[in-house]
């Protein structure tokens, strides 16, 4: 006998395949699909270097004020320990407030001031953000891209974002930090797979801020051929 369809063993097979294809179409017509000359793998690891470096960087405050405190070389927990330790929570507090003032000069101010539309992962790369129309990044573009898209919303991509969601849970005194979290790092995938599939491999933090990473060589030879 032959084996029937499967449609008529699963009846919700087509209908759920047809949601899906109609879902992938949607979505499809709302990314951007402009070519980018950036590469994908020397992208990720201008990232990687800003995730160390940028992270190093913005735990530094915690980290000394812990050890400040507790003439401890230890690793570092992270701000819930201050007050597990038996200090006061404002030493969290601090300690959170100049981590995230340390993210926003390394993320913010030296692509906005320091090298225009670059962190140090970037400038070594050669790539550098930029507005869509192709103009530089204000302040108020870094704001939305590296803030608002980077971490609050893809936290996992941000380790200032760890700093963010601890603070946000000890000023409520209730444990939002792993919904958070976990929220984070499915819009961290949902970029990842943005940047991979997409010509124009803009992230959500990109559509968000309405810009794009393009290569700086590349600008060069175009004003240079003007």
């Amino acid at each position: 006998p032959t084996t029937p369809p499967l449609e008529t063993l699963f009846p919700y097979t087509t209908l759920f395949r047809s949601n899906m294809t109609g879902l992938y179409t949607k979505l499809y017509a709302i990314t951007d699909h402009t070519p980018c000359d950036v590469d994908t793998p020397k992208r990720f690891g201008a990232y990687i270097l800003d995730w160390v470096v940028g992270g190093i960087f913005t735990g530094l405050p915690a980290v000394l004020l812990y050890s400040g405190l507790t003439k401890k070389q230890d690793m570092f927990g992270g701000l819930y320990v201050f007050e597990s330790l038996g200090y006061a929570r404002s030493w969290a507090f601090l300690a959170g407030a100049l981590c995230i003032l340390f993210a926003l000069f390394y993320y913010v101010y030296v692509p906005w001031r320091i090298w225009p539309g670059q962190t140090l992962g970037k400038r070594v790369a050669g790539y550098r953000m930029e507005k869509t129309n192709g103009t530089a990044v204000d302040l108020i573009t870094l704001l939305k891209r590296q803030v608002i898209g980077g971490f609050l919303l893809e936290g996992a991509a941000f380790v200032a974002s760890n700093y963010i969601r601890q603070l946000v849970t000890l000023s409520l005194s209730y444990y939002v930090d792993y919904y958070w979290q976990i929220a984070g790092m499915i819009l961290t995938a949902l970029s990842l797979i943005l940047v991979m599939k997409t010509d124009s491999h803009r992230a959500l933090h990109d559509y968000l801020a309405k810009t794009r990473v393009t290569c700086v060589e590349k600008q060069k030879n175009e004003h240079s051929s003007i």
